[in-house]
């Protein structure tokens, strides 16, 4: 099994065997004969194939070739280069189509997990902003103003917190209809948000879409060859 998840060090890693890196993140692998021993999920990992796990080494290429030199991961992998050649030796390797396909599902697997990370600590803070013991009661609240609407007045929470506040129960009702509709438009807008961006690495069909995208949204530099060739002066930028 093959991994994508974000770097740990080697306690919390465990058996699984690293083979490729990409800024935070880390590709790792994991043998079959411990998937059912090795607690991976605690690493909030991506299962990704064979293929995609070892495209870490196109990430980001600005052109359809890497150079390979001998004794390297690289040539490991792709085996460009023979035994006999001198020491030092170096070769123009060719991505296929296939190459460039996985190295974008890799890149998008990234970004998603940028993504995911980002708007989780966004709802955390939302969460913050409202105590646990009046979020733990919001479906009680909400099923009561919703019954008040309805004309019924027997309402035991939201009496008791109107009369803790010394307002009338209207003007709890309307307390407690404006506190949710607030959090759930907050709500809809991290998602709507997300959503956009989501769309946006989906539509990704070759690397450099990729690349733009890390440099307009993920303050990850475009590589020079690429930001000359489209013209593009301003820098990498934060915004998600």
């Amino acid at each position: 099994m093959y991994l994508l998840f974000k770097s740990v060090d080697a306690s919390h890693r465990g058996i699984i065997q690293l083979i490729g890196s990409w800024m935070e993140y880390s590709i790792g692998f994991l043998p079959d004969t411990h998937i059912q021993v090795v607690d991976y999920t605690k690493l909030n990992a991506t299962v990704i194939s064979e293929d995609v796990a070892y495209s870490w080494m196109f990430f980001g290429a600005a052109r359809p070739y890497i150079s390979v030199r001998d004794g390297t991961p690289q040539n490991e992998r792709l085996r460009v280069l023979r035994s006999e050649e001198a020491t030092g030796t170096k070769i123009k390797y060719n991505l296929t189509d296939q190459d460039i396909q996985n190295t974008v599902i890799l890149m998008q697997s990234v970004m998603r997990l940028i993504l995911d990370e980002y708007y989780d600590k966004l709802l955390l803070n939302l969460n913050l902003s409202v105590s646990t013991l009046e979020y733990n009661t919001w479906a009680q609240q909400k099923r009561e103003a919703d019954a008040f609407s309805s004309g019924d007045t027997n309402l035991v929470l939201l009496e008791s917190l109107a009369n803790a506040r010394n307002i009338t129960l209207e003007e709890m009702v309307l307390k407690v209809n404006s506190a949710i509709s607030i959090y759930n438009n907050n709500l809809i807008e991290l998602l709507s948000s997300k959503q956009a961006i989501e769309k946006e690495i989906k539509a990704c069909v070759n690397i450099q879409d990729c690349n733009r995208i890390l440099h307009k949204r993920f303050n990850v530099e475009m590589p020079v060859l690429q930001k000359t060739d489209e013209g593009l002066e301003q820098g990498a930028t934060f915004n998600l």
